[in-house]
């Protein structure tokens, strides 16, 4: 799986390739983080998520993220939240502990 990031309007939108079901749970995961555990994202960008939508595009999983009045989303922060939360899908699919607390 690989992603890209790119700047639309006031929000962004995330392209994922080969995306599979897990995958995408993922990415609802990340919708969903916005309201429950951002506060785990090394980035918090999360917090700053007002809206989120998945559809599919051909053979790619798009999500797009609308940030919430007053906020702006950075590409950077968001691309680190997506490998913390694709991190964290990873090591329950395999059974893997947690990285040690830093």
């Amino acid at each position: 799986m690989s992603f890209s990031i790119e700047k639309q309007g006031d929000g962004l939108l995330i392209r994922v390739v080969n995306a599979t079901r897990s995958e995408q749970d993922v990415f609802d995961r990340v919708c969903a983080c916005r309201s429950t555990s951002w506060w785990s994202c090394p980035s918090g960008e999360c917090a700053k998520i007002g809206d989120c939508a998945t559809r599919r595009d051909g053979d790619a999983t798009v999500l797009a993220l609308v940030p919430r009045p007053g906020e702006a989303l950075s590409q950077a922060g968001i691309e680190e939240c997506l490998r913390y939360v694709l991190a964290e899908s990873s090591r329950v699919a395999t059974g893997d502990p947690a990285p040690p607390a830093r």
